[in-house]
């Protein structure tokens, strides 16, 4: 009978921690989605402000402070996003810093940000500038 009792609180310690690993696991999903998500309409709203907005960059400050800075995204996803903008102008990893920076571009306006792959968030967004 004692052997019974040990073996189920065993069963139920290993049920208790399978729900609090599956729970963490959930958590850190959805937070990889919501950070693809917000990433993804970045670009998105992005692409449509370089398509029509050349004279004013407020608009560009503005959704810099909606979107950014982005946290804890997968790297690959991250690019795969970035790269589908129409103004896509490059990506270059650092591996001092161990980061990428994204930066994209219209004919009148620059943008980008830094993505730290190891602290899995921007650093940094940089300010729009006219040409």
């Amino acid at each position: 009978m004692t052997m019974g009792i040990i073996n189920a609180r065993r069963n139920l310690i290993a049920v208790g921690s399978l729900v609090l690993y599956l729970a963490r696991v959930t958590s850190a999903q959805g937070d990889f989605g919501s950070c693809i998500a917000n990433a993804c309409a970045y670009v998105a709203e992005l692409d449509a402000l370089l398509s029509r907005e050349k004279n004013w960059l407020t608009p560009y400050s503005d959704l810099n402070q909606r979107y950014l800075p982005l946290r804890s995204c997968e790297a690959d996803a991250l690019l795969e996003g970035a790269k589908r903008s129409r103004f896509i102008k490059s990506i270059s990893y650092f591996a001092r810093t161990g980061g990428y920076f994204i930066y994209f571009s219209s004919d009148r306006i620059e943008v980008g940000f830094n993505y730290l792959v190891s602290e899995k968030r921007s650093n940094f967004q940089n300010c729009p500038m006219g040409q």
